[in-house]
């Protein structure tokens, strides 16, 4: 169901201001040299997940819990995976900005950073199409979508480095195909978590992407990263379509 502005809440208006002042903030981010601050980057990403996670874990108690911690091992693990394999996203390692290394591996800062951007893609598949099908593949589709905006900016500042730089600036095509089958595996994960629940999850799941979303959309912009750009103005808009504005 489509909201009318007019029915705004205060904490929808809350998030909706604080995505502007992302996009504000991402301007000076891209402008300044981060590679000493990585625990500024740590508690900016953790600081972003607690609108969706705490949407979930209110609005569908213990199996949001139970969702978020599965979800987190399962990036964790996946993660730790394609950086020892190079599958499914191709050759990859992370710097030491976004916070310590799980077995010299994978930074414990991956699923604060990852699981908003599910949770969010998932609501909006869920508002978007009907049945199970649709829902998975949209999923999918709009993980990839949203990891063509922060990728090229995330390589950009350096948070992690591919082995083998591909074509869309600098990220290979194959890390697309990667979110695209590992988004999938996701979505599998929450409907068998959340089975019929699934369709009741809050608006406030997709505030941590509407937040994520801002910033890296604006750092593209100031970038110079045109697609980047486009593809994040095209997902913060079905945002805001889908939720009408309420984002809590």
């Amino acid at each position: 169901m489509i909201l009318l502005p007019g029915k705004l809440n205060l904490k929808s208006a809350v998030i909706l201001f604080t995505g502007l002042i992302l996009a504000t903030v991402s301007y000076f981010v891209v402008n300044v040299n981060i590679s000493g601050y990585s625990i500024i980057s740590v508690l900016f990403i953790m600081a972003l997940a607690v609108p969706s996670f705490l949407a979930i874990i209110r609005g569908m108690d213990g199996r949001g819990v139970i969702l978020i911690l599965i979800l987190g091992v399962y990036a964790i693990v996946l993660e730790t995976i394609a950086i020892i394999t190079g599958f499914p996203y191709s050759g990859f390692h992370y710097t030491g900005i976004i916070g310590l290394k799980l077995l010299g591996y994978t930074p414990f800062t991956v699923p604060f950073a990852w699981l908003p951007i599910f949770l969010g893609c998932a609501y909006l598949a869920k508002e978007s199409v009907d049945g199970l099908p649709g829902f998975l593949l949209l999923t999918a589709v709009l993980a990839v979508l949203c990891d063509m905006v922060i990728d090229p900016m995330a390589v950009a500042l350096r948070f992690w480095v591919w082995d083998n730089p591909g074509i869309f600036y600098g990220v290979p095509l194959q890390n697309f195909a990667g979110w695209l089958l590992t988004g999938f595996l996701a979505a599998l994960i929450l409907l068998a978590v959340l089975r019929d629940g699934f369709r009741e999850m809050p608006e406030g799941s997709v505030s941590s992407l509407y937040l994520i979303m801002c910033f890296w959309t604006a750092a593209s912009l100031f970038t110079g990263l045109e697609v980047p750009f486009i593809t994040g103005t095209v997902i913060i808009t079905l945002i805001l379509y889908r939720t009408g504005l309420r984002l809590w």
